[in-house]
């Protein structure tokens, strides 16, 4: 990953797949919380699909939250001091975070527990997002260059692993319209096709089993 901290002189790095992957996250624990709610005490395929797309999420949550931590936090720290308050306050929201987090990838639990768990992670996380997108977004937009972005976001989506195709199926299909077409119109060709041919039909099969 490059260091380049040289503030932007354009409109700064595109962050369209960044905050789709939010609407993901802001949307689906809350959903998963509902499909374990609804999953009979008898189903065991279900409740096995409802706690293996959670560990993805959550997988994928962790992904998001360590760059944060490790790379942009540091880098606006050293581009804006006077933010170091509101990031304080994203990394202590992390900390939080991350005791449901510990809670939710421990042994499974009764239905009920779990479910609680999400919700309260979706109520936590909505509040941390909130946050992040009202007060660092535009500070990211303004000093961070599109190219130190872009090398970031290529590290990111590595960090995925085997994880990568349904986490980029799931975050297109929490995205609004705009921004998959943004996504679309930018994205390499290979991904384009891999995702039109194979991975939007596997997270669509898997959605339809889960939430129905």
């Amino acid at each position: 990953m490059t260091t380049n901290t040289t503030p932007a002189t354009n409109a700064g790095p595109d962050l369209t797949l960044f905050l789709a992957f939010h609407r993901g996250l802001r949307r689906d624990f809350g959903r998963l919380a509902d499909a374990l709610d609804r999953c009979p005490d008898t189903d065991e395929a279900r409740r096995a699909l409802i706690d293996e797309h959670t560990a993805m999420q959550l997988r994928a949550l962790h992904h998001h939250h360590s760059d944060e931590d490790e790379n942009i936090w540091p880098l606006l720290r050293g581009l804006v001091p006077a933010a170091v308050e509101v990031l304080d306050r994203l990394e202590s929201d992390h900390q939080e975070i991350d005791v449901v987090i510990e809670r939710l990838t421990g042994p499974r639990r009764p239905a009920a527990e779990q479910a609680a768990d999400l919700r309260r992670l979706h109520e936590l996380l909505n509040a941390h997002l909130d946050l992040e997108e009202s007060q660092v977004v535009p500070l990211i937009r303004a000093h961070v260059t599109p190219e130190w972005w872009e090398e970031a976001g290529k590290a990111v989506s590595k960090s995925h692993g085997r994880d990568l195709p349904m986490v980029a199926a799931w975050t297109l299909d929490a995205a609004s319209e705009e921004q998959r077409a943004h996504i679309f119109a930018t994205a390499p060709f290979l991904l384009r096709v891999l995702y039109r041919l194979s991975w939007r039909r596997a997270y669509e099969r898997r959605a339809a089993q889960i939430f129905g």
